[in-house]
């Protein structure tokens, strides 16, 4: 889908103000916080350490220590399709007769041989694709009422889906988000362990 630039600013806009607005619903009955605790806890999030591993196919994982994936019966053999919640980086083979498949509270990702970021926690409304190489193929995971079409993703561009809103948009990855993306998730065809 091509979008122009206020199409975009106004989705963005409208993606964070709900961001927003749940994520000050859910704080109003915690205490105030000083900025500096703020900066201590994100501190502390990037502190903890990322599990790495490899899965029976040669995919290789590095994922926050919180994430949670699930290979599905069969995995390997005859498919390679997975659960995710949680955020990951994930390096994928390509396997033109089993591909791989991701799926997450909100997307099925149909992965074609590539080198992605997922960010999709279920107990976040918002999920987000990065695409840092290769190609993607994403699609909701539910009915919509408004847009069941897939989104073809190439490298350098990002996915982000709000259900709540029923809201996904294909957006540019600026080089900026790209690097925060890969110094958090250090993953290359030399980080993560072989089996």
């Amino acid at each position: 889908m091509t979008y122009s630039f206020t199409s975009r600013m106004y989705g963005k806009l409208v993606f964070l103000f709900l961001l927003t607005g749940v994520w000050q619903c859910k704080g109003r009955e915690a205490k105030e916080y000083k900025q500096d605790t703020l900066v201590e806890d994100k501190i502390k999030e990037k502190a903890a350490p990322l599990k790495a591993l490899t899965l029976p196919d040669g995919t290789r994982v590095l994922m926050d220590p919180r994430t949670v994936i699930r290979p599905s019966e069969g995995f390997g053999k005859s498919n390679r399709d997975i659960q995710l919640d949680g955020e990951a980086m994930l390096i994928v083979r390509s396997n033109v007769g089993k591909p791989f498949v991701i799926h997450t509270r909100n997307l099925v990702i149909q992965v074609l041989g590539t080198r992605l970021h997922v960010d999709a926690f279920a107990s976040s409304p918002g999920e987000q694709v990065d695409l840092l190489e290769g190609k993607l193929r994403v699609t909701k995971s539910y009915h919509s009422s408004t847009d069941n079409e897939p989104e073809i993703l190439q490298a350098g561009e990002m996915v982000m889906i709000n259900r709540d809103i029923d809201l996904m948009e294909k957006e540019k990855l600026s080089p900026d988000e790209q690097k925060s993306v890969e110094a958090k998730f250090p993953l290359s065809d030399t980080t993560a362990p072989r089996k």
